[in-house]
């Protein structure tokens, strides 16, 4: 019998049909563009086109700011998180990987039996088997399947980033948190003291005569007002610091301030560079961890596409096989045997479900496509909005200095009015109120600069080569 003919025209059959299943082509990206030139709002006063520091937080020139982001990215257990998520698909990679290589198993048995006949002897037999295989990428399935882990393993890498940029900002914004609303404390204490002292004299006035019980009551209720308003200033200070705390990865949130309570620490709020680079649509394209995860999902989606579009064709193997089989009587050279040759497998001819997969891979790939140009759009909007923002406070900053300087001064003239018998006590309450309501909405604006600083900076997206975040993650790219 020609065995090797019959199998040549066997295979030879096979791939002729084979043939017959074209495979459909992949989904193409469709056109999506975004314009050139600079954000819109660049041209505001401190904003610049000018390229993106990645270390942004260490323009706020505030030693304990980068101490503190530093910590967090080193110590943050989202990080942890997604960096052992990346460990993970590496080591798929190098699972996947051994595909292109041959493999093997064996097996082995041993029984002890008897016969069901009078006279029969007791017997040991046995068997063993020892194999190998490998398979010919004649679709490209494997290596598609290879690249599909290569690009999971990127998009992992990108999200560890983006986890990155998400943990400097928020621990940025926790300590601006901080630092600003321990100043406007500073600040209601201070117009708390004042009122108190003005209270205490308006009773010694009342009991000379010169002042009447309605004043009394009225410089009562604003100071019990501004009393009233220290301890939610108390609860944002420590719940920043908790936010702080876990940030950097600690959780003894009961000595959490210890770290922001250095001996000669000026309390004020960290300021924003006199400029911000924001560079141009192009490199937030480029730069932001997210888009540039988006990017390496369609890739990967592309590539499973290509391994379920490989099996529409034969798989061709090749096999080597060693059998042994022996008694107790018989264990010479001749219990040996083995097998060596090719082996086409495939999944037709009814390739309607391979079809299926092809189409709900398709899918999942147009859903990428979608899916990216949805971050973009998400991002631009993002920097938009927290460049308007951030100019528009900015811009509200003169007109907020000299309100307080005018509180200031209209508060000096009320008690020198009310002094001098001119006025009575309500103006000088209500200048009081003016001042402490002019300063904190000045610290209020310091502190929505700084955040929307902050907030940019997050919207471009930095720290995301690998030069810049290395040092404080477990594993350099």
């Amino acid at each position: 019998m020609n065995l090797t003919g019959n199998f040549s025209c066997a295979a030879a059959m096979l791939l002729i049909v084979a043939a017959c299943a074209s495979a459909p082509p992949a989904p193409e990206r469709p056109a999506f563009t975004v314009k050139e030139s600079a954000f819109s709002t660049t041209n505001t006063s401190g904003i610049a086109a000018s390229p993106v520091t990645m270390t942004w937080w260490k323009t706020f020139d505030d030693p304990l700011l980068d101490q503190l982001v530093t910590t967090a990215l080193a110590e943050n257990k989202d990080l942890a998180v997604a960096a052992a998520n990346i460990e993970t698909a590496r080591a798929a990679l190098a699972r996947q990987t051994l595909q292109r290589s041959f493999s093997t198993d064996s097996a082995a048995s041993a029984e002890l039996g008897r016969a069901a006949r009078d006279g029969a002897n007791t017997e040991l037999s046995g068997s063993g088997q020892i194999g190998a295989s490998w398979e010919f990428d004649a679709a490209g399935g494997i290596s598609a399947a290879i690249d599909g882990a290569v690009f999971e393993v990127e998009q992992l890498s990108e999200i560890r980033r983006d986890v990155a940029v998400t943990v400097a900002a928020e621990t940025a914004l926790a300590y601006v948190d901080y630092r600003g609303n321990q100043v406007r404390l500073r600040v209601a204490q201070s117009n708390a003291e004042l009122q108190g002292e003005s209270l205490e004299l308006l009773n010694v006035l009342f009991e000379n005569g010169r002042a009447t019980r309605l004043d009394v009551e009225r410089a009562e209720a604003q100071y019990r007002t501004t009393l009233a308003s220290l301890p939610l200033l108390e609860i944002a200070i420590r719940s920043a610091g908790i936010r702080l705390a876990a940030l950097t990865g600690r959780t003894d949130f009961s000595a959490s301030e210890t770290l922001l309570q250095q001996p000669d620490m000026q309390v004020v709020i960290p300021s924003p560079p006199e400029s911000l680079g924001v560079g141009t649509p192009q490199d937030l394209i480029r730069r932001r961890p997210d888009i540039r995860a988006a990017e390496a999902d369609i890739a990967r989606r592309l590539a499973l596409g290509e391994v379920e579009r490989a099996r529409l064709f034969p798989t061709l193997m090749f096999n080597a096989d060693l059998l042994s089989l022996f008694t107790e009587d018989n264990a010479s050279i001749d219990s040996f045997g083995f097998g060596i040759g090719p082996a086409i497998r495939w999944e037709g001819p009814d390739l309607r479900r391979v079809r299926g997969d092809i189409e709900i891979a398709d899918a999942q790939t147009r859903a990428a496509f979608a899916n990216y140009e949805r971050t973009i759009v998400d991002a631009l909007q993002e920097i938009e909005i927290a460049l308007l923002s951030y100019g528009q406070e900015q811009k509200r900053r003169p007109d907020l200095e000299a309100a307080a300087d005018s509180a200031a001064r209209a508060l000096d003239l009320a008690r020198l009015r009310f002094d001098e018998g001119l006025d009575d006590f309500l103006d000088v309450i209500d200048a009081q109120r003016t001042l402490l309501d002019a300063q904190d909405r000045l610290e209020s604006n310091r502190l929505a600069t700084t955040r929307q600083a902050v907030a940019t900076y997050r919207a471009l997206g930095g720290i995301w080569d690998a030069e810049v975040f290395a040092p404080a993650t477990p594993e350099s790219e």
